[in-house]
């Protein structure tokens, strides 16, 4: 009864199960504070000055999330037969110990988006020294760390809900979020690791345009998964430098427009099967919706009607309370168990109104007197 690790288990144990009386009880299956935490700084960080986004927030958000990057291994990583952790950050907390390519480049770009003072140079070369020990050879990035293996292994998978995890291997969604750190961290700080950042950038960028379908999209492992593929897709080749005018980004974004919805959002749901298929959903969804309105926005989408609706459902679809409405589940791991992250619906949202306002203010819509009336400006 006294041993150490069964007290720590038992003292955050509310952590990890809780209940009530609308949901019944409840059993967490990881932390995501890390990953929460760094799009939410994204989003703020996106707010246009004259909305005075919450300096307040955007500052201990900031303290908070640096403070999660590991400085020094808790473990011998050699003996465990992996990557040293050194300066990366994890899905959950630095406790965890187990530090993620995309974690850590979604992190790197929430503080040096938004309060880069809070991380520092040196601090931001360490995670991209992380970030680069996790690519692969074809260019892409594992999750937790590169491929080790050619050899097929899939084949002795025991698990009923988990497909394609016996081995690592590149991941759009991954790529393409270290990508865009790797950018801003060569952007911010020319001298850091120039030769090593500029051989990645490009490394990545050939992946991304090999992996891209032959209609313009690409296929996520993390989300669902036509939609969240490919805005990640159409970011990261924009981060790369390819301009928004290529008409494999144009392709891309001709795609999302073709599946929006005729009430202006999207909706998408996972297939039964892990059949290369895309699925409509029963109805628009705010987070699928605020997903492709980010990609068509930073691709310089010129139907600013398209635009205009995607931002209008938006806004129809938001509470009161300042939130939207849950619905389907939208995460994913390793393809097939859905997840269901309570916080898409509130960041990703604020995020996709935040840069349709940026790039539309100053401007007079089709159908619209004054710019100061588009739904991004009148959301709660």
């Amino acid at each position: 009864p006294e041993d150490v690790d069964l007290l720590n288990a038992i003292a955050r144990f509310d952590a990890w199960f809780w209940e009530d009386a609308h949901e019944g009880s409840r059993v967490a299956g990881a932390g995501s504070v890390c990953w929460d935490t760094s799009f939410a700084l994204q989003a703020l960080a996106a707010m246009p000055s004259s909305n005075d986004a919450p300096s307040a927030s955007l500052s201990a958000g900031a303290r908070f999330l640096a403070g999660q990057q590991i400085e020094r291994p808790t473990f011998d990583s050699r003996a465990a037969h992996r990557i040293a952790p050194s300066g990366g950050w994890c899905f959950s907390e630095v406790g965890h110990g187990w530090p993620v390519s995309d974690c850590t480049a979604e992190a790197l770009l929430g503080l040096l988006h938004g309060r880069p003072e809070s991380l520092g140079r040196d601090a931001a070369a360490r995670a991209a020294r992380f970030i680069l020990r996790c690519q692969n050879t074809d260019g892409g990035f594992g999750s937790y760390e590169p491929s080790k293996t050619r050899v097929p292994l899939e084949w002795m998978n025991p698990a009923e809900m988990f497909g394609r995890c016996m081995t690592e291997r590149s991941y759009v969604e991954c790529t393409a979020s270290c990508l865009m750190a790797l950018r801003e961290v060569q952007r911010r700080y020319p001298s850091v690791l120039r030769k090593p950042l500029g051989k990645a950038i490009e490394d990545a960028r050939r992946f991304l345009l090999a992996t891209q379908n032959q209609d313009g999209t690409w296929e996520a492992a993390w989300g669902v998964r036509y939609i969240y593929a490919t805005m990640f897709g159409v970011r990261g080749l924009l981060a790369a430098g390819v301009p928004g005018a290529d008409a494999r980004i144009r392709k891309a974004c001709e795609w999302l427009l073709a599946h929006q919805r005729a009430d202006g959002g999207w909706g998408e749901r996972q297939p039964r099967t892990l059949l290369p298929e895309y699925v409509e959903a029963d109805a628009s969804l705010s987070v699928q919706t605020a997903w492709a309105l980010i990609a068509l926005v930073e691709a310089g989408e010129p139907d600013e009607r398209a635009l205009e609706r995607a931002a209008a459902y938006l806004e129809a679809e938001q509470l009161d309370s300042g939130q939207w409405p849950d619905g389907q589940f939208v995460g994913v791991f390793f393809e097939t168990a859905l997840l269901n992250y309570r916080l898409y619906r509130q960041y990703f949202p604020v995020m996709a109104l935040a840069l349709y306002e940026r790039a539309v203010a100053g401007r007079v819509l089709p159908g619209r007197t004054h710019a100061s009336t588009t739904p991004a400006s009148r959301s709660r």
